[in-house]
């Protein structure tokens, strides 16, 4: 074979879209992560799982879904409770998610107080880091575009 340099320009080339296609799937999937997190958190709220079943719901669910999944990671009480927690943040004031979603300069959003899209930027575990130290949603906006900002950047 004859290796010039036309070929390992190609080359070059192929892994440049290669790197880039890992990295559109790994937002994706985060992206997949965070809806059903979401969902969850939401679930526990509007369902008042902890008055309809009672007082250790969420740690039946959290074992029932360990349970099922036992190769997935997540599913530890403390995170369920994270996802609950992460939910009524941003939730309890309807008005606050619209003004989320117009501040992150996305208008699109999932379900009635669906998560907005651009939440799908931002790692789990950054979004618990925000919640657990902000006062308000506009402070935890902030961060949450910082952290945006910052990905774009590297």
């Amino acid at each position: 074979m004859n290796v010039d340099r036309e070929y390992m320009q190609w080359l070059g080339e192929i892994k440049l879209r290669y790197r880039s296609a890992q990295a559109k799937a790994a937002v994706r999937v985060n992206a997949e992560q965070l809806q059903f997190n979401w969902e969850l958190g939401r679930d526990l709220v509007m369902k008042k799982a902890e008055e309809r079943w009672g007082a250790g719901v969420v740690e039946q669910v959290s074992l029932d879904l360990q349970a099922a999944f036992p190769e997935s990671k997540g599913f530890s009480p403390s995170n369920l409770w994270r996802m609950k927690q992460w939910y009524v943040f941003y939730s309890e004031a309807a008005e606050k998610l619209a003004q989320v979603v117009r501040e992150i300069e996305q208008p699109q959003v999932v379900g009635e107080f669906g998560m907005p899209e651009k939440f799908a930027l931002v790692p789990w575990r950054h979004h618990i880091e925000i919640i657990t130290h902000c006062q308000s949603v506009g402070e935890a906006l902030f961060y949450i575009q910082k952290t945006i900002d910052n990905a774009k950047r590297n």
